[in-house]
């Protein structure tokens, strides 16, 4: 019995490292998709590779200490975005670069709505987010991710773009699941023609499979 219930707590534990490991994979193919869609954008030209020139700080002449910059991100900055996840917005960003001596600290501070599709009715719909993130940059020989938040580019640098890590932490603020809300009166704003149209179609389980699996076999165990 007690090896039963281990190998359950064993499988909960690896359920959760799954879920973290997704998380960084998640990561990872923003940045690929990022640099796939900049190294496109700089042989087609165009106004919005010029537009995402905003987002690039010019580091190398500023005093050490605070810097602060503001920035309003609209459907301009997700066109520039091949294959992005949403493609319109309205969002303030409030950046604070900490200059130091071996390191620049950027805090960025993100508050507005993208536009995304509803998992529920697929209507689109303006999602609230809201957060805070903030990345190191160090200086070395080479570029060089060290983590998700420490960035090493090299000594002979003197400007920094941005706009990547930007998109990134839009996206990452984005809930697992995007519902319409309910209105003031608790009531749903999704379309409910649309609703049951698709669950004519198809029985959604209201359970994650995986839980179900986990249950079943604690149950089994007791059993026995």
């Amino acid at each position: 019995m007690v090896f039963c219930y281990f190998s359950v707590g064993a499988l909960m534990n690896l359920s959760y490292y799954i879920l973290l490991i997704s998380k960084i994979i998640a990561h990872k193919i923003l940045h690929i998709k990022f640099l796939l869609s900049t190294f496109a954008a700089q042989f087609s030209g165009g106004q919005t590779v010029d537009y995402l020139k905003h987002f690039t700080i010019p580091f190398r002449g500023l005093k050490p200490g605070v810097h602060q910059y503001d920035y309003q991100v609209d459907k301009r900055f997700f066109e520039r975005i091949e294959y992005a996840e949403v493609s319109n917005g309205n969002l303030k960003v409030e950046l604070e670069l900490t200059k130091q001596e071996r390191m620049l600290i950027f805090d960025f501070t993100i508050t507005g709505y993208v536009e995304v599709d509803c998992d529920r009715c697929l209507g689109k719909f303006n999602q609230d987010i809201e957060g805070s993130e903030k990345l190191f940059v160090k200086f070395g020989e080479e570029w060089e991710e060290e983590s998700d938040d420490v960035i090493i580019i090299p000594e002979g640098e003197y400007q920094f773009d941005i706009s990547e890590y930007l998109y990134e932490y839009i996206i990452l603020l984005l809930p697992m699941q995007r519902i319409h809300p309910d209105d003031e009166n608790g009531e749903t704003t999704c379309d409910q023609d649309m609703v049951d149209r698709i669950g004519s179609q198809s029985e959604v389980s209201e359970t994650d499979p995986r839980w179900d699996a986990l249950l079943k076999l604690k149950n089994d165990n007791r059993k026995q």
